[in-house]
């Protein structure tokens, strides 16, 4: 979907020490990749790597991460979501204290606006259901898309516990 090309931008969102940055580089040899972290020792272990010029690291605030968009990709792999294994242990059944619905939707509409139409928003390991978020509407799962299976509980609009099946889709097209 994506090519491989100089002027093709991707974001890794919440990037940590920079191992997706660096899988994203051998996929995308040509593309200029962005990671955006938010915890300052994690950010400090990405500016040590040794990465080619086509790779900056930054500190994921709106205004730095739009910066260097518009995106035709952002990944956010197990990104959206707050204290998963606690969630599940304590077998919470909802989320309101700890990660409100509201909080998700906000962070997916920040996205939208710096992803291009026609980019992919790719959203693995989080407690909501991107289908629900208020951006929806502006994105299509492609079909026969991978899907790969979330085991960890997810949650609806109003933070609640889902106790039947979701929708399992992960990678998302930009109308």
């Amino acid at each position: 979907h994506l090519g491989d090309h100089e002027q093709l931008r991707l974001l890794s969102y919440g990037c940590s020490t920079g191992e997706e940055v660096i899988t994203l580089r051998k996929y995308f040899p040509l593309a200029q990749l962005v990671g955006a972290e938010i915890n300052p020792q994690s950010l400090a272990r990405c500016m040590e790597l040794d990465v080619d010029e086509r790779i900056t690291f930054v500190h994921s605030t709106p205004e730095r991460v739009a910066r260097h968009g518009p995106y035709d990709a952002i990944f956010c792999l197990a990104v959206l979501q707050r204290t998963p294994h606690l969630v599940e242990a304590n077998n919470l059944t909802s989320l309101t204290g700890v990660y409100p619905f509201e909080r998700f939707d906000n962070q997916l509409t920040e996205l939208d606006a710096i992803l291009k139409p026609g980019g992919l928003l790719v959203v693995h390991h989080t407690q909501y259901v991107v289908g629900q978020a208020s951006i929806a509407n502006r994105y299509e799962a492609p079909a026969g898309g991978p899907v790969v299976p979330e085991y960890a509980p997810r949650f609806d609009r109003q933070s609640r516990r889902i106790d039947g099946p979701v929708d399992p889709a992960s990678i998302f097209v930009k109308r």
